[in-house]
């Protein structure tokens, strides 16, 4: 690292908790109201963290659906409506090591905010049950940007909500297009390997992957 780190920006689902596969699971079920088949191998390599209308309407596209604006909104709403029961009803998991991690981030005065794809009251659920809500005073939601990842938009406003440039930040992701974002705001990436194989976090741009923040290399960002 060239520049001394003082701001963490986190990635929400895979990255903080362990529930990027519960988005993957409420969008299954409303394409399968629509007879449309979605792999978890699809939902990974092309729409993680894209936001629930951006992959409606390229799924119902794809489909041959010939969506409108209408049907776009009602999809997502369904995925959302979905989602949130399954959140609430959900023990959710934190990614291990991780309140340490932040605890000691904490204690080293790292300025810290999360930037997801989730609405913003979702991520205020999944961060309470998981037990790490006291840690972020900040989220920035997919409502507080108009270009989703891989556009770099939502890292850009999380480093400027913490008053610093992006080069003094560090980026926590799992996703392909998370990587990307990163990097295309130029700031440095850490990847976690609960959504893609480290190989391809490596190849989107990735500067480290970790399975989890008991990594002894994670030390290194608080010297």
């Amino acid at each position: 690292m060239k520049n001394k780190i003082k701001g963490f920006i986190f990635d929400l689902d895979g990255t903080l908790t362990l529930t990027q596969q519960l988005h993957y699971l409420a969008l299954r079920e409303v394409f399968s109201r629509y007879g449309i088949k979605y792999t978890q191998k699809e939902d990974q390599e092309k729409f993680s963290g894209k936001g629930s209308k951006f992959t409606c309407e390229q799924v119902l596209k794809a489909a041959g659906k010939n969506p409108s604006p209408t049907d776009i909104e009602k999809c997502a709403d369904q995925k959302k409506d979905l989602y949130n029961q399954i959140i609430a009803s959900t023990k959710i998991p934190p990614v291990p090591g991780i309140k340490t991690f932040l605890e000691t981030a904490r204690q080293k005065g790292i300025r810290m905010i999360v930037a997801t794809g989730n609405k913003l009251d979702a991520a205020k659920m999944l961060l309470d049950k998981a037990g790490i809500g006291k840690f972020f005073n900040k989220i920035i939601s997919q409502s507080d940007v108009k270009n989703q990842k891989p556009a770099p938009d939502i890292f850009l406003l999380a480093a400027n909500k913490l008053n610093l440039p992006p080069e003094e930040c560090i980026v926590f992701e799992d996703s392909i297009n998370g990587v990307t974002a990163a990097k295309a705001g130029h700031i440095t990436c850490v990847a976690l390997t609960t959504g893609s194989p480290a190989k391809a976090l490596l190849k989107a741009g990735a500067a480290l992957t970790i399975s989890n923040y008991k990594d002894q290399r994670l030390k290194k960002l608080f010297n």
